[in-house]
């Protein structure tokens, strides 16, 4: 029992070892491989060749560098210049830089150790561009999006309108901004380039004035209606908003038939300020109770608001809806003209 006990100790002792030798062998591997990619192209081989061909030159700089060139065969087919060389613990770029000295090629370093051979002409270098985009005006327009066509490369420009981005030297910058027109500028090699951008005038939907501001027709949410004068002024009413009846859905006109009385509108049924049922008026910006006043005839346009959204900057006094009137102005450049409407009524007593 005792011989046993000792050869299952020395067994177990043996594994443990070979277990920890390849342990240790991985572990050197992979820092090995760690080292040969962590330098890269920046570490130093040693090349001895005499007289040999470019193919043969850069397949030997691949194994001896861990890298990979890219090239065109009728790029290096067209170099007949034979490699000659000597060096020892050289960096690879200063290899190719002497290796090329004299011929029409160069290259370009890219990622994963990839390098790109071609002629000097046909390589195509990235350059940083500086510049700064404007308005006509000549203020800076800040954030503007200026972007390499073509590509994912977007940048947008500072506060002050200044940017910075890199681009191929023969490549197209795409700069554009909301309210702008945009802009494509050949880049043709500059390290500096100004942009100026002007306003666009492009007409998107019809608009609609609503309280202060504006909105597009198709987004609008309240509850609008308008007529034109024309429809107005072409019936022969004593108020022009007797006109109205049968016009807008929605709106109860009722006349009571006494001479000279106004006649009743209902937009949002019967209102409880102050007991008052009434719409608000509002001509050419005034506000009004009674537009009974107003000659039918010096109508532009009338609109009908009937909801809250768009009453609500009429506060308090719009809870029955509101009729906004705008009359006929005079317009520079045009010709005066006059012109009578009159209307003749008679009235016989039935019963005198």
């Amino acid at each position: 029992m005792k011989k046993t006990k000792t050869g299952s100790a020395l067994k177990t002792s043996g594994i443990f070892k070979v277990l920890l030798i390849m342990k240790l062998t991985i572990a050197l591997l992979l820092i090995s491989l760690v080292q040969v990619s962590a330098n890269g192209l920046s570490q130093s081989i040693t090349l001895k060749l005499n007289n040999a061909e470019l193919k043969k030159a850069l397949f030997i700089i691949e194994r001896k560098a861990n890298c990979r060139f890219l090239y065109n065969d009728d790029a290096i087919s067209s170099v007949n210049t034979k490699v000659t060389i000597n060096v020892e613990n050289t960096r690879v770029t200063n290899i190719l830089n002497e290796i090329f000295a004299g011929t029409n090629l160069t290259y370009k370093l890219l990622d994963n150790h990839l390098i790109v051979l071609s002629a000097k002409e046909n390589l195509i270098q990235d350059i940083k561009i500086k510049g700064k985009v404007s308005a006509l005006s000549g203020e800076s327009v800040p954030a503007a999006t200026i972007r390499v066509k073509g590509t994912n490369v977007v940048i947008s420009a500072d506060a002050n309108g200044n940017f910075s981005i890199t681009a191929p030297e023969n490549g197209t910058l795409v700069i554009s901004s909301i309210g702008y027109n945009q802009i494509e500028i050949p880049v043709t090699g500059r390290t500096e380039i100004n942009v100026i951008l002007t306003a666009s005038e492009k007409v998107l939907d019809q608009v609609v004035v609503v309280g202060y501001g504006s909105q597009r027709k198709i987004d609008i949410t309240g509850a609008v209606v308008q007529i034109k004068g024309e429809e107005v002024a072409k019936q022969s009413t004593f108020s022009p908003i007797s006109a109205l009846q049968g016009k807008v859905a929605g709106v109860q006109i009722t006349n009571s038939g006494s001479p000279g009385s106004a006649p009743e509108i209902r937009i949002r049924g019967v209102g409880t300020v102050y007991g008052n049922a009434n719409p608000l008026y509002v001509v050419d910006g005034i506000w009004y109770d009674d537009i009974s006043f107003l000659n039918s005839a010096d109508i532009d346009n009338i609109s009908v608001l009937k909801d809250a959204s768009s009453e609500s900057i009429y506060g308090i006094r719009a809870a029955n809806g509101v009729i906004l009137i705008t009359t006929k102005k005079g317009r520079k450049g045009e010709k005066a003209v006059i012109s009578y409407n009159g209307y003749v009524g008679n009235q016989v007593v039935t019963n005198q």
